[in-house]
């Protein structure tokens, strides 16, 4: 018999659907899921569970991994930033101490995989001290009852250092937003209270606040809007929807929030 396949949401640049226990994608490029591939099955080797197992290709070339039973942290209207459009359990506190533990799991276990002479997506950066995700997003994390218990869409992850990782998922997940932005997700405003949850993620990480961390995160997210920017110029329309919605003019104006505010954020 066979299985159907069921389109998953999400995937803005792949194809992504569910077949039985699996999940079938188009691969970027066959380097690119090689390092993956060696990658998860590494994690497999350490013991994390928090990723998909990889398991090889199908008949029509596409990466094949498990299906990891839970509730991804879908955005009703994929691309916007207003944290309205995820579901409120994502803010809960309790969420950045499972996140935080998560994260920190991932990168000891990443901390001995051989990256060198790899093909990665996106740049290593230095110092390598593990492998970064790169898009630990709400939507690309698993909840089980409304606690974060797996990472999915791993083909943007490359070496890098930790700072660089946790100064992207502090800006999603305290988040790093001004204040208008956050009062129009219903969530609460003034730099204090970021500060606050800043904390909470790093403490459940086993970090202590750091400047670098901020700055990682302001680097991080202006690399991000410019490499949606390029796509959004080369004609991708998924960038160039989100262009049109206004998200990257907001996200610039967000940049600028945490650069004034990056040394209140570290409690400094």
């Amino acid at each position: 018999m066979v299985e159907p396949e069921i389109p998953l949401s999400g995937g803005s640049h792949s194809k992504v659907t569910r077949v039985g226990q699996t999940v079938r994608r188009v691969s970027r490029s066959a380097g690119v899921s090689s390092a993956v591939f060696d990658l998860l099955r590494h994690l497999e080797r350490q013991g994390f569970t928090g990723a998909p197992r990889a398991l090889g290709f199908d008949d029509d070339g596409r990466e094949i991994l498990t299906y990891i039973e839970g509730e991804v942290a879908a955005q009703r209207r994929p691309g916007h930033t207003g944290g309205g459009d995820l579901p409120a359990y994502v803010w809960r506190d309790d969420v950045l101490l499972h996140l935080g533990t998560l994260v920190r799991g991932y990168h000891d276990a990443a901390a001995t995989f051989p990256w060198a002479g790899r093909e990665w997506l996106l740049e290593t950066r230095q110092p390598v001290e593990t492998i970064c995700h790169n898009e630990i997003f709400p939507w690309n994390t698993v909840f089980r009852e409304g606690v974060p218990i797996a990472f999915i869409d791993w083909d943007t992850a490359a070496p890098g250092p930790r700072a660089w990782e946790i100064g992207f998922i502090a800006w999603h997940w305290v988040p790093f937003w001004h204040d208008e932005q956050s009062q129009a997700a219903g969530l609460p405003t003034g730099v204090a209270e970021k500060a606050r949850r800043f904390r909470l993620l790093l403490d459940a990480y086993g970090t202590q606040p750091d400047i670098t961390i901020v700055q990682s995160g302001i680097e991080r997210m202006q690399s991000f809007l410019a490499h949606m920017q390029k796509f959004a110029a080369d004609g991708s329309e998924w960038e160039v929807q989100m262009a049109q919605r206004g998200v990257f003019d907001e996200l610039a104006l967000t940049i600028e929030w945490v650069k004034t505010h990056a040394t209140t954020l570290v409690g400094t």
